[in-house]
């Protein structure tokens, strides 16, 4: 495929490296931003994303965070691998072309690989282990700091009114094909009410706010996380929202849009906690957040399902999608999991 567009915006941020695109792929796997990966003439390599303005209203707001985070977890010594934006030619972190799509540029942490799927369970604790070690360093890092990327994007409360919207204004034909999983959010809306009754007396942290398996780079053996990337969405929060994305995403059988007949692996489940509480976290972490902890699991695969089923009704405006029922197969993969791991008390 012909990637003109892209070819012309990596060799602008590649000018004032001396050195300009050779290859440029796309990237499968991300549901908000299109990703490529750019190989330069001189055999090193770059990732070059074109911004989901419509998610993230204020891509500058998101450079200066990640900018402030790179040189702080620089100072305190972090052991893995920071993510680097490039300037442009015209020394910008931020290009935008001429059809109005804003892009950007990262160095390639290269070599390494992210996965869909486990491959090992091994990997499971691994990565908790470096999620761990993610906030134990960024405990510092002052809160008034970051800005907030996504108005809202942690407030349950709002997540549900937009919920409620979307079942006003829903795709008629979509609300008849979604009555069922509609039904299941209202049979364990307790979860997402104990939840928000909580978090106040929750300590507030720096979180990634989307600790999915994709975003956990692995060395090329796969034993080992090199980096955690994706800091789009880093944020103050409460712990218990990472370490229930964390288990939200790595304790699902096969692909989020899959409908197994088993959906949720209790093994990785063990796997992530003895991992996270193996990391440097574990002697910062108060008794309600330990106590809490598959609760915040519950409520975040309830959310998640909640808002792949709002998108799906108003007619995927948020999530990328293969076909008009992928938001609602992913919807029921999550309400099968919360089934699951309800079953686990």
């Amino acid at each position: 495929m012909n990637r003109q567009l892209e070819r012309s915006v990596a060799n602008d941020f590649l000018k004032s490296l001396e050195t300009k695109v050779q290859r440029i792929s796309l990237l499968k796997g991300g549901l908000i931003h299109k990703t490529f990966l750019v190989e330069a003439t001189n055999d090193t390599y770059f990732v070059l994303q074109g911004v989901n303005t419509h998610v993230f209203s204020n891509p500058n707001l998101v450079v200066m965070n990640q900018l402030q985070i790179a040189q702080f977890l620089t100072e305190k010594g972090y052991p893995k691998t920071s993510l680097t934006l490039l300037k442009n030619a015209d020394q910008n972190y931020l290009l935008q072309d001429q059809k109005g799509q804003t892009w950007r540029m990262f160095k390639a942490i290269f070599p390494s690989k992210s996965l869909e799927v486990l491959g090992k369970h091994a990997q499971a604790f691994e990565a908790a282990k470096a999620l761990s070690e993610f906030h134990f360093f960024l405990m510092d890092l002052p809160m008034g700091q970051l800005k907030e990327s996504i108005p809202g994007f942690l407030d349950f409360k709002k997540r549900r009114k937009d919920y409620q919207h979307s079942l006003k204004v829903a795709i008629p034909y979509r609300f008849t094909q979604a009555k069922v999983l509609i039904q299941k959010l209202r049979d364990h809306e307790g979860i997402l009410n104990r939840y928000i009754q909580l978090l106040p007396k929750l300590p507030k942290r720096i979180i990634h706010a989307d600790p999915k398996l994709s975003n956990f780079l692995f060395d090329e053996s796969g034993e080992t996380v090199c980096a955690i990337i994706d800091w789009d969405t880093i944020m103050v929060g409460s712990i218990l929202y990472d370490i229930g994305d964390m288990i939200r995403s790595f304790c699902q059988i096969g692909t989020e849009d899959g409908h197994p007949e088993k959906a949720f692996h209790p093994q990785i489940l063990t796997e992530l906690l003895n991992g996270y509480f193996q990391g440097p976290m574990n002697d910062h972490l108060s008794e309600l957040e330990r106590e809490n902890i598959l609760l915040g699991a519950k409520t975040v695969i309830y959310i998640q399902a909640m808002r792949f089923l709002s998108d799906y009704l108003i007619g995927d405006q948020y999530y990328w999608v293969e076909d008009e029922n992928h938001n609602l197969r992913r919807a029921r993969n999550q309400l099968q999991m919360l089934d699951e791991l309800a079953q686990l008390d």
